[in-house]
């Protein structure tokens, strides 16, 4: 029979030995971060020409499933974008939608698609059905864009898009975050989250 002395013998070098890996695991995530935030500090940045002319025609994605309420708002800022109306077009897809997103949507300007299918559910699904239907069409777009329904998009946003794609990129992400961060806790945390996903590992410029 065991002890209390020698039972702290034996479970005293398990613990110390668990918490050394512990320790381990936490120092190589912090210093990893610490990497990639020195690597994204020195990498030259090159700033986007955001007062050229325009070059590229958007077709702006929008995928709605009953949105009416977020829907009007999201329409009449891209309508407001400092960009050429006649450089890019708002599609959306009103997605097995039993409210009024469809109406709003037309209404507001965007050209709106009704979609009506409970097999193949789900965004994905939507867009590549809208993607589909926007190829159908005679007017030719340089670069699509996905914007969720409840968006506000920055008034530059098509500028720098533009600036990005003529100077040879091929896939952009744009910078989001929480819409409003002190409504609750848990948008704080959320925008905690995008900042650390954004600042401490940003992608490579």
């Amino acid at each position: 029979m065991l002890r209390p002395r020698h039972t702290m013998k034996i479970i005293k070098p398990f613990f110390t030995a668990l918490l050394f890996i512990v320790e381990g695991v936490l120092g190589a995530m912090v210093g990893y971060l610490l990497f990639l935030t020195g690597a994204a500090l020195r990498a030259p940045r090159r700033t986007a020409l955001t007062n050229s002319a325009a070059q590229s025609r958007f077709a702006i994605m929008v995928p709605a499933h009953n949105e009416e309420r977020l829907l009007p708002e999201l329409v009449a800022n891209l309508a407001a974008l400092d960009y050429p109306t006649d450089r890019y077009t708002i599609f959306v897809v009103a997605d097995n939608c039993s409210d009024r997103t469809a109406e709003l949507g037309r209404a507001g300007g965007a050209t709106v698609y009704e979609r009506f299918n409970h097999d193949l559910v789900g965004k994905g699904h939507a867009l590549e059905w809208l993607l589909q239907r926007i190829w159908e069409r005679p007017e030719h777009y340089d670069a699509f864009v996905i914007i969720d329904a409840d968006t506000v998009v920055s008034p530059n946003f098509l500028r720098v898009m533009d600036a990005r794609l003529v100077r040879g990129e091929k896939v952009i992400q744009g910078y989001y975050t929480v819409r409003d961060p002190g409504s609750s806790r848990s948008a704080s945390l959320r925008t905690v989250a995008l900042a650390v996903l954004h600042y401490l590992r940003p992608p490579w410029p």
